[in-house]
């Protein structure tokens, strides 16, 4: 049925005991690169644009193969049966329900100034926008009709459905998991992306290949639900910032939630899991993994040479108050958030669960209770957002 503010949700029309399968798909239904790609070959034929496929991502595969279902007509001889799945794109919600940053307008999106997910945001798009514009030079050149409707936002809006529904594609295994491999690459699933997310929420996956029947796969609730119930799927523990660029939404409160923190210089070099100049560390909720920060604080700190047992309590509270002064200019770089009225209808739920997740990320509560730093006292580090997520 429908959900507001955009899309829908699962609800049980009976009461379901516990370790039922809910939904259940072939796998011949899946969106694949395999299935794209076959599909593209037909439309494009003997042309230049077939040649190029060979130069295609996964993803500009699948997303080209969405948007042929739009810029092809439903009644050209052959083609509905080579674009099979309009009736799920139906189901999907329309452009103008999608909530994740790329479809912000400019003083949305600058709400994110000074958090990770703000340059997160510009690099999708720059990818995103290249991958388009490869595709729709390729499309030209079979059909220039086609490329004229071959368009950005048609291209953002099949991104978006893929970033927010896709599984990877070790789902469609034996042995069902929803950890990608370095061969695995993103599968459409309908009818079971349609569940919504509910962190913790116990399920698991199963996969039929019975002989002499399609392979399938099943998504398992192992909780009972009463009739009338919204039914979820789990996708995993998430920090915000990722719910909210890849789906459109964020949690309060997630208690997944991480800031990724970046020291540069030769002493926090020395502290990371690889030798680079430049080091992140991602630091969630009351301080969980700040260790290592703080290590790389206090080394800068303290005399190169300085042994473990050498250092003193002076050394400890001047990175105290180092650590602390760089989490407030961080702070302080952030916006307070767009002016009053200023958030379009369709956008303000989400961006008011986001300017939550932004107020959140920057509070130097959340990952410098137990270190704080004096930037005057450090000449070789600096602390700053590392934009990527």
């Amino acid at each position: 049925q429908p959900a507001e503010p955009s899309g829908y949700s699962v609800i049980a029309s009976s009461d379901l005991p516990s370790d039922t399968a809910v939904v259940s798909i072939p796998f011949s239904l899946a969106i694949t690169p395999t299935v794209s790609r076959a599909a593209l070959e037909t439309l494009f034929e003997a042309s230049a644009a077939k040649l190029a496929l060979d130069g295609w991502s996964e993803r500009q595969l699948i997303c080209s193969y969405i948007c042929m279902h739009w810029v092809v007509e439903r009644n050209t001889c052959g083609q509905p049966a080579v674009l099979a799945h309009h009736p799920y794109l139906a189901t999907l919600p329309s452009p103008d329900k999608l909530l994740t940053p790329l479809h912000f307008i400019p003083v949305e999106l600058a709400a994110f100034q000074g958090t990770n997910l703000y340059g997160a945001t510009l690099a999708r798009r720059d990818a995103w926008r290249a991958e388009w514009q490869a595709c729709q030079s390729a499309i030209a050149q079979t059909n220039p009709d086609w490329a004229d409707t071959f368009t950005w936002d048609r291209y953002l809006t099949a991104s978006t459905y893929l970033s927010s529904r896709a599984f990877p594609s070790t789902l469609l295994s034996p042995t069902p998991s929803l950890a990608p491999s370095p061969d695995s690459h993103p599968v459409l699933l309908p009818g079971v992306d349609a569940l919504n997310h509910a962190r913790g929420q116990p399920v698991s996956w199963a996969v039929s290949t019975a002989p002499n029947a399609p392979s399938s796969i099943s998504l398992v609730l192992h909780n009972a639900h009463p009739a009338g119930a919204e039914l979820f799927n789990n996708y995993g523990p998430k920090p915000n910032a990722e719910l909210i660029l890849g789906y459109g939404f964020a949690l309060p409160h997630n208690p997944d939630d991480t800031i990724v923190l970046k020291l540069g210089g030769a002493p926090a070099a020395q502290h990371a899991p690889q030798n680079s100049a430049v080091v992140g560390w991602e630091v969630g909720r009351d301080a969980r993994g700040a260790e290592p920060v703080w290590e790389a604080v206090l080394a800068a700190v303290c005399e190169s040479d300085t042994e473990d047992e050498d250092r003193t309590v002076e050394d400890e509270l001047c990175a105290a108050d180092a650590l602390e002064e760089m989490a407030q200019n961080l702070y302080e770089r952030l916006p307070k958030g767009p002016p009053e009225g200023a958030l379009t209808d369709s956008a303000t739920l989400v961006q008011r669960e986001a300017l939550h997740w932004v107020r959140w990320n920057s509070d130097a509560n959340m990952s410098v209770n137990v270190v704080r730093m004096k930037l005057s006292h450090v000449k070789h580090i600096w602390l700053l957002p590392n934009h990527r997520i």
